[in-house]
């Protein structure tokens, strides 16, 4: 993965942009991370004034960044970007979910999504599920473009979150994304997964 890293969404404040690859990019603390060269699966990888938590796939990356105050607490994702996307067929994508979690008050890392594609149909839908008293997110059924992809949100009692997120690396062989609700930043999250249908 030629990428770095950079910030989607700060997760008291709502700010998004895009995940597409790029050969450098920085953290919130302007510290340049080489993803590539870090370990892959569950990481946590101190910078200079915080740490970035979350899940190193082979052409992407998901989690939470935190400042060392535990204050500031940012949604990340990145990666390569599929160039080719494949036009027809069907994938399901499964993995993990990340965020800052409000009841134990600490990042939590033991989230699953699943994310489902009809490439023909250019739509997406999914789900993650968070254990324990966390309510699950339910991903409506969304639009694909290229390789982004995005749509609504809704956990119990709240239909209010907009999703988003885009296939990486060759083939389209992974997924990286966020779910944020504006009305309540306690359920932003981020997601990806590998696909297993290849």
């Amino acid at each position: 993965m030629k990428n770095i890293l950079l910030s989607t969404a700060v997760v008291t404040l709502l700010a998004a942009c895009g995940g597409s690859g790029a050969s450098d990019s920085i953290t919130a603390d302007d510290a340049k991370i080489d993803l590539s060269k870090e370990a892959k699966g569950s990481v946590v990888i101190p910078t200079p004034y915080g740490k970035l938590h979350g899940y190193n796939q082979y052409a992407s990356f998901y989690g939470v960044w935190t400042d060392n105050s535990g204050q500031v607490k940012e949604l990340r994702y990145r990666g390569d970007k599929t160039d080719n996307v494949p036009q027809s067929g069907k994938a399901v994508y499964h993995g993990n979910a990340v965020r800052w979690d409000t009841v134990g008050d600490k990042v939590y890392t033991k989230g699953e999504s699943t994310l489902n594609v009809d490439f023909g149909e250019r739509i997406v839908d999914g789900k993650i599920i968070l254990p324990g008293t966390r309510r699950d997110i339910d991903l409506k059924q969304g639009r694909l473009r290229g390789a982004e992809y995005s749509g609504n949100a809704s956990v119990v009692g709240n239909d209010k979150g907009r999703y988003e997120g885009a296939l990486y690396g060759e083939n389209a062989k992974e997924t990286a994304g966020q779910v944020v609700f504006p009305n309540d930043s306690s359920l932003n999250t981020s997601f990806g997964g590998v696909r297993l249908d290849n």
